[in-house]
C-alpha cells in the first residue's frame, strides 16, 4: 500500500516543539551517536540546500527510517509499512547499512541527530558525501511530525455518539506487526496454491482500540474460492495489529487493501516497457522515456509510478494538461504520491 505520503515544509508547531526540546537535548557528539525511533523525510533536497528538480524522483517521495536497538533498520516508501529490514552500525558520524549477512550496502553521513530530528547525507553520484550535489534528507520523529498535522472532516469515517472512527492516513493508522499487511497476505494465499490468473479484490476493515481487526467488507471479489481463502489469511492476522493512536489514546481506524493479478499478457509487456522507460528517465531522455511509459500503461494503465513518471515527464515536455491528467488519475485510484505535484501545477 503506498501511499500518502511525504509533509514538503515542516509545520510551525514542529519548529517551535524542536526549538523547546533542543534546550533540553544538545545534538550528540558522534561518539554519543545512538538511532532509536522512527523518522520521517519532510524535505529532501541536495547537501547545499538547492531544490532538487521535479523529475528527481525523490524530491516528493515518502521515507521512513525506523531505527531498533541494537542493530535494527527499516526503511519504508509508505506511512503504513514498516518497511525492508536492513542492519545498521554507526561508526563515528557514519551510517553503515548492512543486509541480514553484515554486507555494507550504502553509506550515509550523520549531519544531525537528537531524539526530534535526524539529518543524513546520502553520496552524490561522484560517490562524494560532501559533495553540494549529495542528497540531504531532514527528516524528523513521526510522532512529532503527526502532531503537527491538522485533521480535517474527510479524515474521519463515521461518528457514532462518543464512539469515532477514524480514516487511515499518515496522522492516524493502525501498524501492522510485519512489514506490509499486503505482501502477509499475497504470501499466505500464494502458499495455499489457489491459482488466481487475473483479477482484482478490493476490501475494507476496522481495527478497533485493542488492535483486533473487524467489520471486514469485500468491496470487489475475484471469484469464491479466492475470497474465501482471503478471508482466512485475513482471520489468521487477528493478534497481528497495533492500534492506532491520536492524541494518546487508542481509536478506531477504517483500512482499505487492494490485491491485483494480472495474466502474463498483461504484466511482461507492462514490465519489459517500464524497465526501457526508468532507463530513459534516469538519462534525462524525457521523449523516449514517455514513449515506453505509454507502452506500459497500454497493458497496465493503473500503475501509479508509472503515471506519475510518465506524468513528469509531459510536464518536461511542456504538456502541462497531460501531466496533470495522469496525476489526477493517481488521485482517483486513492493515492496522493502526486499531491504536491497538483498543487504545484494543476491549481
Amino acid at each position: 500500500m503506498n501511499p500518502t505520503h511525504k509533509i514538503k515544509t515542516v509545520n510551525l508547531l514542529i519548529r517551535l516543539i524542536l526549538l523547546t526540546t533542543l534546550l533540553v537535548h544538545p545534538l550528540l557528539t558522534h561518539a554519543q551517536i545512538k538511532l532509536n525511533g522512527t523518522y520521517v523525510a519532510t524535505k529532501i533536497s541536495y547537501l547545499s540546500d538547492d531544490e532538487l528538480p521535479d523529475d528527481n524522483i525523490l524530491k516528493y517521495s515518502y521515507v521512513k527510517y525506523t531505527f531498533s536497538n541494537p542493530n535494527k533498520l527499516n526503511y519504508a516508501g509508505v506511512y503504513d509499512d514498516l518497511g525492508t529490514p536492513f542492519l545498521f552500525e554507526v561508526k563515528g558520524n557514519l551510517l553503515l547499512l548492512k543486509n541480514d549477512v553484515g554486507f555494507v550496502l550504502n553509506t550515509m553521513r550523520i549531519i544531525e541527530n537528537t531524539p526530534e530530528k535526524l539529518v543524513l547525507a546520502s553520496a552524490s553520484q561522484r560517490g562524494d558525501l560532501e559533495d553540494p550535489k549529495a542528497i540531504k534528507y531532514t527528516l524528523y520523529n513521526e510522532k512529532l511530525v503527526q502532531r503537527s498535522l491538522a485533521l480535517s472532516p474527510d479524515d474521519i469515517f463515521s461518528i457514532k455518539g462518543t464512539d469515532t472512527t477514524y480514516k487511515s492516513g499518515q496522522k492516524i493508522y493502525a501498524q501492522f506487526k510485519g512489514p506490509a499487511f499486503q505482501t502477509y497476505i499475497y504470501d499466505r494465499i500464494r502458499n495455499n496454491k489457489k491459482d488466481v490468473k487475473s483479477g482484482e479484490f478490493d476490501c475494507t476493515f476496522i481495527i478497533d482500540e485493542n488492535g483486533k481487526p473487524d467489520s471486514l467488507r469485500i468491496i470487489q471479489g475475484i471469484n469464491p474460492k479466492f475470497d474465501a481463502e482471503y478471508v482466512k489469511a485475513f482471520n489468521s492476522a487477528k493478534n497481528m495489529w497495533i492500534p492506532a493512536q491520536h492524541n494518546g489514546k487508542n481509536v478506531k481506524v477504517l483500512m482499505d487493501l487492494s490485491l491485483q493479478y494480472f495474466t502474463s499478457d498483461q504484466a511482461l509487456p507492462s514490465y519489459f516497457n517500464g524497465q526501457k522507460a526508468n532507463a530513459a528517465y534516469q538519462n534525462k531522455d524525457h521523449e523516449l522515456a514517455l514513449y515506453y511509459f505509454d507502452k506500459a500503461l497500454e497493458a497496465k494503465g493503473d500503475d501509479t509510478d508509472n503515471l506519475y513518471k510518465r506524468g513528469i515527464c509531459k510536464q518536461m515536455l511542456g504538456n502541462i494538461k497531460g501531466a496533470c491528467a495522469d496525476w489526477n488519475k493517481i488521485k482517483l485510484l486513492g493515492k496522493n504520491i502526486a499531491d504536491e505535484l497538483l498543487l504545484k501545477y494543476c491549481k
